[in-house]
């Protein structure tokens, strides 16, 4: 973790107090998720418009993002996540999606699921 990464350490830090994976994060700012963790790592700049996404999928105001925490500089925030679990993605929110995606986005879809479920049942063999 970077020394006085106060933007990153408070964004790691409520995306864990709201149960939140770095990937719920992405999809809740439109960000990607490698850059949430990069940000959070202190890797990465962020920019005005990406810290207003946050603190959107956040629901947090903006200025949240840059207060100071009470621990030592460079030590873990106290709240910090717990090991990371990957949920699987809801089948509502799943069928949704499909549903606004153009035909030929769905097809596209279709056809690299068909192929990964291929592979799938070739490594259980």
């Amino acid at each position: 973790m970077v020394k006085g990464n106060i933007v990153g350490d408070n964004i790691r830090r409520l995306r864990g107090k709201a149960g939140l994976t770095q990937e719920d994060l992405a999809f809740k700012s439109g960000l990607s998720q490698g850059y949430i963790n990069q940000l959070e790592s202190g890797k990465r700049r962020f920019t005005q418009k990406s810290l207003e996404m946050i603190a959107k999928g956040l629901a947090v105001p903006l200025e949240t993002l840059f207060k100071g925490s009470a621990s030592a500089p460079g030590s873990v925030p106290a709240t910090a996540p717990k090991k990371y679990v990957k949920k699987r993605p809801d089948k509502k929110d799943f069928l949704d999606l499909l549903n606004v995606l153009p035909d030929e986005v769905v097809h596209h879809y279709l056809a690299l699921l068909k192929m990964e479920k291929r592979i799938w049942e070739k490594r259980k063999t």
